[in-house]
C-alpha cells in the first residue's frame, strides 16, 4: 500500500473514530498533506534498501561503507521526519477534545495489539 493510501484510510479511519468536526476534520486534511510533501521534499521512497544498496548486490564485493553511507543517510531523513510529524501531531492533538484525545489513545492500543498478536503466530 502506497503511502498516500495508507495515510488517505488513516485519516478517513479517525474522523469517523472520533467524530471530528468540520474544523478538526480541514486540520488533519491539511497535517496528512503537509506530512506526504515532508516525505517527498526529503525523497523518502518506500523501499527499505535503496536502490543503490541494491546494485551493490550484485558487485563481486559488497562494499560496506558504500552500505553504511545510505543507511546512514536514511536515517538522517527518518529522523528529520519524525520532527516534523511530532510537530504534526501537537497541533493535531491541540484541536481535539478530552474526550477525542482518549478515543485516540485507544485506538492506538487497539491497532498496537493486533500487530502484537500477529507477532506472537
Amino acid at each position: 500500500m502506497s503511502h498516500e493510501k495508507r495515510a488517505n484510510y488513516i485519516v478517513k479511519k479517525l474522523k469517523s473514530e472520533l467524530d471530528l468536526t468540520d474544523a478538526q476534520a480541514a486540520t488533519l486534511d491539511k497535517i496528512k498533506e503537509d506530512v506526504l510533501a515532508k516525505r517527498k521534499e526529503l525523497k523518502m521512497g518506500g523501499h527499505f534498501f535503496p536502490k543503490e544498496a541494491v546494485d551493490e548486490l550484485r558487485a563481486d564485493k559488497l562494499n560496506p561503507e558504500k552500505w553504511n553511507k545510505l543507511g546512514e543517510e536514511r536515517e538522517k531523513k527518518i529522523a528529520a521526519l519524525r520532527v516534523f510529524f511530532t510537530k504534526k501531531a501537537v497541533e493535531f492533538h491541540a484541536v481535539l477534545t478530552p474526550e477525542q484525545r482518549g478515543k485516540l489513545a485507544d485506538l492506538i492500543l487497539k491497532f498496537q495489539s493486533k500487530f502484537d498478536k500477529e507477532d506472537e503466530d
